[in-house]
């Protein structure tokens, strides 16, 4: 498949999630692997509104300098969002992983389990439902958990901790949590990482209802 079907699709997902209450305003970024370089990403573009997104709206970043692909020439003032960088510490500690979406799911940003500056990261258990096999989790019973984040002011603190706990840790869930602020989900392709998307709002809804 051409890049641009590829941009188009990950567009046509943006306008999805927007309908979906996931990307409210100019909230949440998209982002995919180049079809042909592996160093380097597309992902949408800063403030934009999702229900209008196009490919016309992503920008190639080199996942090493986190810079704009040098000599693209997109839209003018055009300009990657700030939350880049959590796209970066994903791709940094996953090399094989090839789609990340960054969304604000309403109950994601519900959840408190009172991470802060001094502790930046705390594991949330999940409840063993059938829906964790979305994941590749075939266990029986699983018991696992997603990493909850603390919402620095700065996103870079935030992707910093981020990527040196996935090299560190490797959750077996591919997403985590910014606590009040939304939700990142990652997989090898776009279909992939909307499954995942799926499967971990549904956990997420469940977790709510049940409270």
């Amino acid at each position: 498949m051409s890049q641009k079907k590829i941009l188009t699709r990950l567009a046509e997902s943006g306008v999805l999630y927007h309908s979906k209450g996931w990307m409210p305003g100019t909230a949440g970024n998209l982002s995919i692997k180049d079809e042909k370089d592996p160093n380097v990403f597309w992902v949408s573009g800063s403030g934009l509104d999702k229900n209008k997104l196009t490919r016309k709206d992503f920008l190639p970043v080199e996942i090493e300098s986190g810079k704009v692909l040098e000599g693209w020439k997109g839209r003018e003032g055009l300009k990657p969002s700030a939350e880049t960088s959590i796209h970066r510490a994903v791709y940094k500690a996953f090399p094989e992983m090839g789609c990340s979406l960054h969304v604000h799911t309403p109950e994601s940003n519900l959840i408190e389990i009172g991470v802060s500056k001094e502790n930046p990261i705390e594991d949330l258990p999940l409840l063993p439902l059938e829906i964790i096999k979305a994941f590749g989790i075939w266990d029986e019973n699983p018991n696992v958990s997603v990493p909850v984040l603390y919402n620095y002011p700065k996103v870079q603190d935030i992707s910093d901790h981020l990527e040196q706990h996935l090299v560190q840790a490797k959750p077996r869930v591919p997403f985590c949590i910014i606590e009040k602020h939304g939700i990142t989900v990652w997989g090898k392709d776009l279909v992939q990482a909307n499954r995942h998307l799926e499967a971990a709002d549904f956990l997420l809804k469940v977790r709510a209802m049940s409270k």
